[in-house]
C-alpha cells in the first residue's frame, strides 16, 4: 500500500484518532526505550531503594529484614546496585527496555484487530 507524501500527516492523525490506546503505547515505550531511567527509578523509588540504602519503612528495608543476609549478585543486591548507580542500573534499563519492545509488539499485536 503506497501513501502520498502529502497526505501522510493527516494519514497518521487519523490512524492516532483511530487507536488512542496503541498510541499511549508507542509513545510511553518510546519514552522508556529512549531513557529508561524514566521508568527504573521511580520504580526503585517507590519500593524504597535510595541512592543511599534502603530507605526505612519501605518494601526495600522489609525484604533485607526478612532475607538476613543479601547475596551478592542477586535479586536484592541488583536492584540496590541499580538505585545507587552501579552495575545493576545497566541490567535494570535492559529489562526496561525489553519490556518496552514487548509491550509495543504485544499492543501492535492486539491493535491488529481493529
Amino acid at each position: 500500500m503506497s501513501i502520498p507524501y502529502a497526505d501522510l500527516p493527516m494519514t497518521v492523525k487519523d490512524w492516532i484518532i483511530d487507536h488512542p490506546y496503541q498510541t499511549m503505547f508507542h509513545i510511553v515505550n518510546g519514552v522508556v526505550l529512549i531513557t529508561p531511567a524514566a521508568a527504573t527509578v521511580p520504580i526503585f523509588n517507590m519500593l524504597g531503594f535510595t541512592a543511599l540504602g534502603p530507605a526505612g519503612g519501605t518494601a526495600a528495608s522489609g525484604m533485607m529484614a526478612w532475607l538476613g543476609s543479601i547475596a551478592q549478585g542477586g535479586l536484592y543486591a541488583t536492584m540496590q546496585s541499580a538505585a545507587m548507580g552501579g552495575y545493576g542500573a545497566s541490567v535494570a534499563a535492559g529489562a526496561a527496555q525489553a519490556g518496552a519492545v514487548a509491550s509495543s509488539a504485544l499492543g501492535y499485536i492486539w491493535g491488529r484487530g481493529n
